[in-house]
């Protein structure tokens, strides 16, 4: 599924803030992208259109078994590169989190793939799909 940068920042966010599928609440994300509560509004409703969230009416936000599944893998990718960028070439926490966010949002899949392979250790390279929890 080819999230938009945004769309994948929000699911990454609410992804967190569930911290193991805990309802979130709308103004959560405002608050964690500091982003405006409309904002947040919109992407909700596409979100609910693409199957990823499940949100009532003024109600609290839940990932769908789909949403679940892409927030898995793109989590999953984005703690790795972050890990490699704070660890490997020593950037700030801050630097790391929002690189590892823009190479999600703008680099190809095989470009990730071979990023994330360079970032393990030898003895944990295994292919990509095996890595990720699907």
């Amino acid at each position: 599924m080819a999230l938009t940068p945004s769309a994948t920042r929000y699911l990454l966010a609410i992804y967190q803030l569930s911290d193991g599928g805990h309802a979130v609440r709308s103004v959560d994300v405002a608050q964690e992208l500091s982003v405006a509560r409309a904002s947040v509004v919109k992407m909700l409703h596409r979100l609910v259109a693409d199957g990823l969230i499940q949100k009532e009416y003024y109600g609290n936000i839940q990932l769908t078994p789909a949403g679940i599944r892409e927030a898995n893998r793109i989590y999953t990718l984005f703690a790795i590169l972050e890990h490699f960028f704070s660890n490997s070439l020593q950037v700030s926490e801050e630097s790391a989190k929002q690189d590892a966010i823009s190479c999600l949002c703008f680099l190809s899949e095989e470009s990730l793939e071979q990023l994330t392979l360079l970032s393990l250790p030898e003895e944990g390279k295994v292919p990509l799909p095996s890595l990720l929890i699907e």
